[in-house]
């Protein structure tokens, strides 16, 4: 049995080398001879040796001025002129090649499992059809890939878009009954008036964020009640608050005279309250927000509730590691009044005061703002109104004067007379027209407005 030499060990970014480190790595593995020879054949890249390997070795057959020293010292030279390259020379030489052809294609290898790496989850996609297309649609099964796809596919485009893509791919992605079982499973559903400090402190963790901004907002829903079997709850009526704090499965019964009770007396949402906060990372300034809750309310709540409900917000933040340095939301009067509460701005409690708290904010203030900017240096967070309903709202009291200085002039009584011509209708003259009682100021040039019934109506 022939003796064989170890694989040459060479460093992973070794094709990438050039100049005097290539000439350094030549002269480790084949010894200075070769690495002068690399330097008079004007080879200074792996790259390139590898293109030109087979006339290197050549180039000793013949007799080059250039290379006369170089050959004198590499070979074994006869009488009758006849030269041989030095057989030690020759191993380190072939071993050296046939280390970088060996890296070569590893490489090659690599590039070929990353281009399938990319098409995997399509290979899998695919699979996963054609293996349920031959069975009974109650013995579908999915690969772990395509769940995580399904449940993608639902969170970000919704559900008619979900429902669109399954019923025109059969057996592609799971049905809403089997993907709701598997989104509680993940932990991605979320309880109406839960507030997921749990999982704010793991996403405290992962993102490696101390300080944070939380916003509050409300959007407008469609009044609908819902029952969840898992804990028992109906959702969609308005949960009381406590000291500013919602009620979580507060609707959850199992008579059902109390059921009939709430139907009839309780009011149903027609608005979702959503807190988001939203990290301040100096490496990332546009990193994802996190819904910290999500409920519905009704417009019998005062100032003093926002205010519970953001000291409370930020005492239990802190104890997920989270530093809540200012809250955010809309020009709602309440909300105003809280937010000066909180600063001090030109209101204060009676017998508390914020700004004696160990953890407020200390402000350093230029000295020439003292004359026209009033804040407390001393704040335990800050208060910010959303700039897009500000300007809103200035824009609507801009359109109020100007509308009310143009209906001063002669021209208002032209109006007023045009309404009197359809005054005697009647709203079943309308029939198939969008009516409404009140507009936005902002959107009264986009309206008719008419009288029915001696009431202006706009349409």
């Amino acid at each position: 049995m022939l003796p064989t030499f170890p694989p040459l060990a060479l460093p992973e970014n070794v094709l990438s080398f050039e100049g005097e480190k290539f000439f350094e790595l030549v002269n480790q593995t084949c010894g200075e001879i070769f690495k002068e020879l690399m330097e008079v054949l004007s080879i200074n890249t792996v790259h390139k040796l590898l293109l030109v390997e087979n006339d290197i070795l050549a180039v000793f057959q013949k007799k080059y001025k250039e290379l006369e020293k170089i050959t004198q010292r590499a070979c074994l030279h006869l009488d009758d002129d006849t030269i041989m390259l030095k057989p030690g020379l020759r191993l380190d030489f072939d071993r050296f090649i046939e280390a970088l052809h060996a890296l070569t294609k590893s490489f090659q290898l690599n590039e070929n499992d990353d281009s399938h790496n990319s098409y995997s989850f399509l290979i899998a996609f695919i699979e996963n059809i054609f293996s349920n297309l031959v069975k009974n649609k109650n013995n579908y099964r999915y690969s772990e890939a395509v769940m995580h796809f399904a449940q993608s596919l639902y969170i970000l485009g919704g559900r008619n878009v979900y429902e669109f893509v399954r019923l025109n791919l059969p057996g592609a992605i799971p049905s809403m009954p089997t993907l709701s079982e598997s989104l509680g499973k993940a932990g991605a559903r979320i309880e109406e008036g839960e507030f997921r400090y749990n999982e704010l402190h793991d996403h405290q963790k992962s993102c490696g964020y101390d300080i944070a901004v939380c916003s509050e907002d409300a959007t407008a829903v469609i009044k609908k009640v819902t029952y969840n079997a898992a804990t028992n709850t109906f959702t969609g009526f308005s949960l009381p608050l406590e000291r500013g704090i919602p009620v979580a499965r507060h609707f959850q019964t199992d008579s059902f005279d109390e059921l009939k009770n709430w139907f009839e007396n309780e009011d149903k949402t027609n608005y979702l309250n959503v807190h988001i906060v939203q990290p301040l990372i100096a490496s990332s300034p546009y990193s994802s927000p996190f819904l910290l809750v999500a409920y519905g309310i009704s417009n019998n709540f005062e100032a003093i509730d926002v205010l519970n409900r953001w000291i409370w917000m930020f005492e239990k933040s802190k104890q997920s590691n989270v530093h809540i340095v200012a809250f955010s939301t809309d020009c709602d009067p309440r909300y105003l009044l809280a937010m000066r509460l909180a600063t001090g701005f030109f209101a204060k409690f009676v017998n508390i005061s914020l700004c004696d708290r160990k953890d407020v904010l200390d402000i350093d203030l230029p000295k020439d703002w003292s004359a026209w900017f009033f804040m407390q240096t001393r704040q335990v967070f800050f208060c910010f109104q959303d700039p897009t309903h500000l300007c809103t709202k200035l824009h609507e009291e801009l359109e109020t004067n100007v509308n009310s200085s143009s209906t001063s002039g002669d021209d208002s009584s032209e109006d007023e007379n045009d309404l009197p011509c359809i005054s005697s209708s009647g709203k079943h003259q309308f029939n198939g027209m969008r009516v409404t009682d009140t507009i936005s100021l902002s959107l009264t040039n986009s309206y008719f407005c008419v009288e029915i019934d001696d009431k202006k109506i706009y349409s």
